[in-house]
């Protein structure tokens, strides 16, 4: 793999810090009140897209006057501060029984989009926003209250073409410069992935570049070039060094069109995205990014001469610094959030005791699930060292098994030897001669 696509990007950046504070609950105050995003996990390090995404937008709206903070899984079981001005559920997992009456609720339906409009609690939402008018449609026919387009978005201050610049260097002598190659930052999750099956038989001139999550679970082809997952602050990094970022569609997302934060970030970095997802795109304003639907088509984008890639990423680039970043969502979103905000004012108390009671036993299966997943960790750890200690055993066999049989040949041959005429002959020379000798 060339220098070029190996990232650099410091992790302890101040940007990265920003992430991390937002994360941690730092900045959950605000004169325009309290959003808290119910997330999978409030652990940059975890990797999880939910996450980044609320942070993305929580950042944008600390900048317009909200305090913001993250509400993740673990607490879920617990009741919602009363000063939470508003609660955005990224997940549809997530049962609001322990959101207070009188704070507004509102869910981002980013993908899964079948799964949210079939939640029986969908009109405890105040507002609901979905990331593709083709979802807006779907949700809208089990829901009465308001649904906005609000895809996802980018930041712009931490996905830039721009060569980040160290003290007292230039930017070339920061960065390497942007390569022809492709790179793909799809990760793996248990659940085999459409690309898959492309990477498998696609024949690049170079390699494709992956950094997946899990890598050592997917199988290595002629046509990639596997490594470890990298940062979501080294992202910037991977995507300012390549020609490509090959991008993946869970189906459910396909279905609706609802697409990736791949999509934005790649472009915002100047890399050209190409998908295997066309429906969405016109939506965003961006039909012109390449999709592919096999190795033959994913070549054909892949041997775009660079005068046409830089021209068409520049084109593409300008839509998305111009509709969708995650300021722009901010701007968005706020006179919702205030909308939500009034409405919620008027209610006070709990939620409905059947929602609660629908909350408790979600937090008892949670429970139940992690403590199935700490029982088959446990397990699979004992079958590992069981394993490993039958290697062990086994090999110990082996050696042993080998050192009798040496021994049991040595001792043959020496039987052999003291039975032979030659021995007792050398032998009664050898008792003479010692007599002499006396």
């Amino acid at each position: 793999m060339t220098a070029a696509v190996i990232p650099n990007t410091p992790l302890s950046s101040p940007l990265a810090q920003e992430y991390a504070a937002i994360a941690a609950g730092a900045h959950a105050e605000g004169p325009r009140g309290t959003v808290r995003f119910a997330v999978s996990t409030a652990d940059p390090t975890e990797g999880k897209g939910d996450l980044f995404v609320a942070l993305g937008l929580a950042r944008a709206l600390r900048a317009e006057g909200w305090g913001v903070a993250m509400w993740p899984l673990e607490r879920w079981g617990e009741e919602v501060p009363a000063d939470t001005a508003v609660v955005v559920s990224m997940i549809e997992s997530f049962v609001p029984g322990y959101v207070p009456a009188g704070t507004a609720l509102v869910a981002w339906v980013r993908n899964w989009t079948a799964k949210w409009a079939a939640l029986p609690y969908l009109d405890e939402f105040d507002a609901v926003w979905t990331s593709s008018g083709i979802a807006r449609d779907a949700v809208a026919a089990q829901y009465d209250g308001p649904v906005e387009v609000v895809p996802i978005g980018v930041d712009l201050d931490l996905f830039t073409d721009e060569r980040p610049r160290g003290a007292g260097t230039t930017a070339a002598a920061t960065a390497p410069e942007r390569t022809d190659r492709a790179v793909t930052t799809v990760n793996f999750w248990g659940v085999r992935r459409r690309v898959q099956d492309v990477l498998a038989e696609v024949a690049p001139p170079e390699p494709i570049v992956w950094f997946a999550a899990n890598v050592d679970h997917v199988e290595a082809t002629a046509g990639v070039e596997l490594r470890p997952a990298v940062s979501y602050f080294a992202l910037p990094e991977v995507y300012r060094a390549a020609g490509f970022v090959v991008d993946d569609v869970i189906a459910p997302a396909a279905e609706y069109g609802t697409l990736n934060s791949r999509l934005y970030e790649a472009l915002a970095s100047g890399a050209l995205p190409v998908t295997d997802c066309a429906l969405g795109l016109d939506e965003l304003g961006l039909s012109d990014v390449p999709v592919f639907d096999d190795a033959a088509s994913l070549e054909r984008v892949l041997a775009m001469p660079r005068a046409e890639r830089t021209a068409l990423t520049a084109r593409l680039r300008a839509v998305v610094v111009e509709r969708h970043s995650f300021r722009a969502r901010a701007e968005q979103v706020g006179p919702v959030l205030d909308a939500a905000v009034a409405i919620a004012s008027g209610r006070s108390g709990e939620r409905n005791a059947f929602l609660r009671w629908a909350t408790a036993q979600r937090e008892v299966l949670r429970q139940a699930e992690h403590d199935r997943d700490v029982h088959l960790a446990g397990v699979q750890d004992i079958n590992r060292r069981l394993v490993a200690s039958e290697q062990q055993v086994g090999a110990y066999d082996t050696a042993r098994r080998r050192a009798e049989a040496e021994r049991d040949q040595i001792a043959a041959r020496f039987a052999g030897l003291t039975r032979s005429p030659e021995y007792r002959l050398l032998h009664g020379v050898g008792l003479m001669a010692r007599r002499v000798r006396r």
